[in-house]
């Protein structure tokens, strides 16, 4: 059993926040290192890993937003009112959404968050990246995606192009806890290890606690009026029929508007 954090730490985070939750603390930095502990690679290091990594997601999703994050969201709709510099949306998940599952940490999952506020966000190259799809398959435009979006990746330098638009990060809306756990069962973990064992009926499953985001987010993408309109248009629609995020396939990231 590694230790991963200082005795002081260890007992605080050990005693399920209760010390914490008073003083609103950091989701994200709990998500990131928040555990105490990394067992060993033997298999019953892998289940004791497996409780650890539920106790901490449990911690982190019975966090709600504090008053510092909820006083900048408001701020910033305050901020991006001006209906001719800005378009904004607020879009609801249907569902669940998960982004940013790749990020390294000792949790091996976890969200995107604002490192300030430490609250689920969309980065806004993500909502670029949705719009700029939308764009190519439904206004099949190319001189209207360059101006919105700038040129294609590989553009020689000389005739790069900056778009016109500004995609902001999306904001959560403070509304009652934004993380709630979840489980991946991988069935089997040998044929995924490389092919080590081929896939079997047989195989025991292994629970993988995992953490996603439920409730809404606030888009906002800012420039040209007439622009910044169309744009907003297209990631309505991809909200609602591409979603964003990954395990789209499987129902998670997509939104109501």
């Amino acid at each position: 059993m590694t230790q991963l954090c200082r005795n002081n730490l260890k007992d605080m985070l050990g005693n399920g926040l209760s010390t914490l939750k008073s003083r609103h603390p950091h989701p994200g930095l709990l998500l990131a290192k928040g555990m105490t502990e990394l067992p060993d690679g033997s298999a019953n290091g892998e289940s004791k890993a497996g409780e650890i990594k539920s106790r901490l997601i449990d911690n982190v999703a019975a966090l709600g937003p504090s008053p510092f994050y909820q006083a900048a969201f408001e701020r910033w709709q305050a901020a991006t009112q001006d209906a001719t510099r800005f378009a904004t949306l607020t879009a609801a998940l249907a569902g669940r959404l998960y982004i940013g599952v790749v990020r390294d940490n000792a949790l091996e999952t976890g969200v995107t968050t604002f490192h300030t506020y430490g609250m689920p966000m969309i980065p806004g190259s993500s909502v670029k990246g949705l719009c700029r799809a939308c764009a190519g398959d439904w206004l099949n435009h190319p001189e209207a995606c360059r101006w919105m979006f700038g040129n294609d990746p590989g553009t020689d330098d000389d005739q790069a192009e900056t778009g016109g638009l500004i995609f902001h990060d999306a904001w959560w809306v403070p509304s009652g806890k934004p993380f709630v756990p979840e489980t991946v069962t991988v069935h089997h973990s040998a044929y995924y290890n490389e092919g080590a064992a081929p896939a079997t009926d047989f195989d025991s499953p292994i629970p993988a606690p995992q953490i996603a985001v439920r409730g809404s987010f606030y888009f906002c993408i800012e420039g040209d009026k007439d622009w910044a309109a169309v744009a907003k248009q297209l990631l309505a629609k991809g909200l609602q029929q591409r979603g964003i995020g990954s395990k789209r396939s499987s129902g998670y990231g997509f939104m109501q508007t």
